[in-house]
């Protein structure tokens, strides 16, 4: 999460512009809101990572127990595991929705039985086979991030210490609006440094780039390793 909120980012980035009048608070959220989704698209960021748990409705039809709608609004799905009342988990194949509609035009007249696979229909999951009991599937995805919102000013961004890119890039696109594209180009190659920066420090992983490889299953085994699914080979 950030650490400014909205109305401190309006200050800061108005004070870029000499506090002029005809930059409003309403053109200044929309902008930031812009800037959101540019660096949302820019690189997978892990605090837009979210998930939650769904239990499978058991209503009696078929056609409404396929679809499963989904709390979140994701903009991409990593994985849907089911997990049944034994505690067991298996992740479900995903398919896309041509595909899926092609291979299962009528799934609702095929027997019941735990999901093997699924596809995203706008903000639903539907399964194959329909299911037949009622346990649960955990997801797990990427959100957009929450837009601002002239109603809550004391309101965060979902980037985590990310406030200076925001200030800077939605700063070189009102410089852009006003017609002054020098000051433009100059603070956006300040922002799309920044940006850079922020991809780099995510891909650091010290305690991963300090280990054995892990797929090659090298380094010193210990207890069952026998039944590690990840160890291919033994020296």
């Amino acid at each position: 999460m950030g650490t400014l909120n909205l109305a401190t980012l309006i200050t800061e980035i108005r004070a870029f512009h000499a506090g002029r009048s005809d930059l409003t608070d309403e053109i200044i959220i929309t902008t930031l809101n812009h800037v959101q989704e540019r660096i949302a698209r820019a690189w997978q960021w892990e605090e837009l990572d979210v998930d939650e748990e769904v239990t499978l409705s058991i209503a009696g039809t078929a056609k409404a127990d396929k679809t499963v709608t989904l709390v979140n609004v994701y903009r991409d799905i990593y994985s849907v595991r089911l997990v049944t009342g034994d505690g067991q988990s298996r992740k479900l194949d995903y398919i896309g929705k041509r595909t899926f509609d092609k291979t299962f035009p009528e799934p609702e007249f095929d027997a019941r039985n735990d999901p093997q696979i699924y596809t995203v229909w706008k903000d639903a999951l539907e399964l194959y086979p329909v299911p037949s009991t009622a346990d649960t599937l955990s997801v797990r995805g990427m959100k957009w991030p929450t837009v601002f919102s002239s109603g809550d000013t004391g309101a965060k961004s979902d980037f985590d210490r990310k406030d200076d890119l925001l200030i800077y890039w939605a700063v070189s696109m009102l410089w852009d609006r006003l017609g002054e594209y020098e000051r433009s180009k100059r603070f956006f190659g300040i922002a799309n440094n920044m940006l850079d920066k922020a991809k780099d420090e995510q891909e650091t992983k010290p305690d991963l780039e300090i280990k054995p490889a892990f797929e090659s299953g090298s380094g010193n085994l210990t207890g069952q390793y026998w039944l590690n699914p990840f160890i291919r080979s033994v020296r």
